[in-house]
């Protein structure tokens, strides 16, 4: 059974998203869910993260079979610092054919401390955004709130906002808000 989220998902074409969430249980069946539907209409997807192993076996959990094996499914290590990350991201989807069709989910689990890291990270989304036009689908960029510094959180969701079309807010308090950006 599909979510509000991943329905919304796919009425958006060629857009770059960003996911705010609480870690909760909803925010993977979305990250999942969005990547499952992907491949099965043979699309490649990615997947960012800093843990590959744990993420193969959490999509075992939500339906995705044989994701090691699968040609459609790319899993992406993030390297532990921010350095050549946009470039590593942009690099990958260039090496596609133009026609192919991805879906990208890229996860950061970085703890969002200093105003150097907030910084950095608005950047490599900024120039990800610039590249936008090279990329034929959709674009999801998954933030776990609280890994973020209570007094940089509000500056840093705002850059965010910035360099992306679509939003999508999930915790397990208030549920799932889906907002799009002119």
């Amino acid at each position: 059974m599909s979510t509000q989220s991943e329905d919304f998902l796919e009425t958006l074409e060629r857009t770059h998203v960003v996911l705010f969430h609480d870690g909760n249980d909803e925010t993977k069946k979305t990250e999942y869910g969005f990547i499952r539907k992907g491949l099965e209409k043979g699309e490649h997807c990615f997947y960012t993260t800093q843990k590959p192993q744990k993420i193969l076996e959490e999509m075992k959990a939500h339906g995705i079979e044989d994701g090691e094996n699968n040609e459609f499914l790319h899993i992406v290590e993030i390297p532990e610092k921010f350095e050549d990350y946009s470039k590593m991201i942009l690099d990958k989807v260039e090496g596609l054919p133009e026609e192919a069709k991805i879906r990208v989910v890229s996860t950061h689990y970085f703890d969002f401390n200093t105003e150097e890291k907030t910084d950095r990270m608005a950047e490599i989304e900024q120039c990800v955004d610039d590249g936008f036009e090279k990329i034929n689908g959709n674009f999801v960029c998954s933030f776990e709130v609280k890994q973020i510094n209570e007094e940089l959180r509000d500056r840093f969701l705002n850059q965010l906002l910035e360099s992306h079309k679509a939003i999508i807010f999930q915790t397990k308090e208030k549920g799932t808000e889906l907002f799009t950006l002119p």
